[in-house]
């Protein structure tokens, strides 16, 4: 009660702040369905593997930690979800230090490709690709279905829970191939503090329906979350024009899959995008004469390795003149 009175006051004051400064904001009026429930290091405790939460006169919550999973620091509060449990930790600054510095360009065909400077791992994103498609078809097929039918009949009913079940199927299809993915990031770079491209849908605009439907429907922002715990640190830093700009000579061209500059240099186009995003995290812009990978592997989210298309072996070597 004292946490949802502080939230309220809290909100009252934030809206009272921007009126100030002229913008429109209105005070809270809406009553959440679900609330988050915040307890401080001196309410909840833990207890051989068990999390012991105050609830007032109804007791204690006990909620077991999964078996293996220890605390890293010192606990500092834990928040009570829907569905889950939050627990913020205090840990040491150098606790997670010392792995490499890696740079990460998102996409659609290649969903994720990673580079420390020496070798880069680029992840397919054709499964997840597929997912989307298929999903997005279905659903406009039962859309579509729901239209004629009267609301509130048993067959719009029947076809809502037909949409509902499909939508879960694909939202549990595509989390569980981008944890498959940033886990083999991890793996590939262990404890890496990763400089990623800041998500935009500006270039949706000037392409097809289609296609600007795939971009628009990208798992980006879910794929950073999961890398921003998974890894040391996942920084966001700008992407515009990384794709199109050579590591090595600093001239910009559009390209296919494969860059291919006038100075020589070959290789994907995503590892010139996260070859450049790595040099805007480390220096704040984008430089010529920057190291770049000189042996790149593909692999797929999924269980069972693959080729990258068009080629029989998992890895090659860039092109340098």
């Amino acid at each position: 009660m004292q946490q949802t009175v502080a939230d309220f006051c809290e909100a009252i004051t934030s809206a009272e702040s921007l009126r100030r400064h002229g913008e429109k904001y209105k005070y809270p009026y809406k009553k959440p369905r679900f609330r988050q429930v915040i307890f401080t290091n001196q309410g909840a405790k833990l207890r051989n593997g068990t999390l012991l939460l105050p609830c007032g006169t109804a007791g204690r919550l006990a909620v077991r930690l999964p078996k293996g999973v220890a605390i890293p620091g010192r606990l500092m509060e834990v928040r009570l979800d829907y569905g889950c449990v939050e627990i913020v930790c205090e840990i040491a600054d150098d606790a997670r230090a010392g792995g490499p510095i890696i740079g990460v360009d998102l996409g659609v065909n290649t969903v994720i490709a990673a580079t420390d400077g020496a070798k880069a791992l680029l992840l397919s994103g054709r499964a997840i690709k597929a997912t989307l498609q298929l999903r997005n078809k279905r659903l406009a097929e039962i859309t579509a279905k729901q239209a004629h039918q009267t609301p509130g009949s048993r067959r719009q009913r029947r076809l809502q829970r037909r949409k509902y079940r499909m939508l879960r199927h694909a939202g549990n299809t595509l989390r569980d191939l981008c944890h498959k993915a940033t886990r083999k990031i991890a793996q590939a770079f262990p404890n890496a503090k990763a400089y990623v491209g800041e998500p935009f849908n500006d270039a949706a605009q000037t392409m097809r329906r289609k296609q600007a439907q795939t971009v628009a429907s990208a798992c980006n922002r879910k794929i950073i979350a999961m890398l921003n715990y998974k890894l040391a640190a996942c920084i966001e830093v700008d992407e515009h024009h990384t794709s199109q700009t050579c590591p090595v000579c600093g001239a910009r061209s559009k390209h296919q899959r494969t860059y291919r500059c006038q100075c020589g240099f070959v290789a994907p186009r995503d590892v010139v995008g996260s070859t450049n995003i790595r040099t805007i995290g480390l220096e704040g812009a984008m430089r010529p004469g920057c190291g770049v990978p000189n042996a790149i592997q593909w692999k797929h989210p999924s269980k069972y390795p693959g080729s990258p298309p068009g080629s029989h072996a998992d890895t090659m070597h860039v092109a340098r003149e």
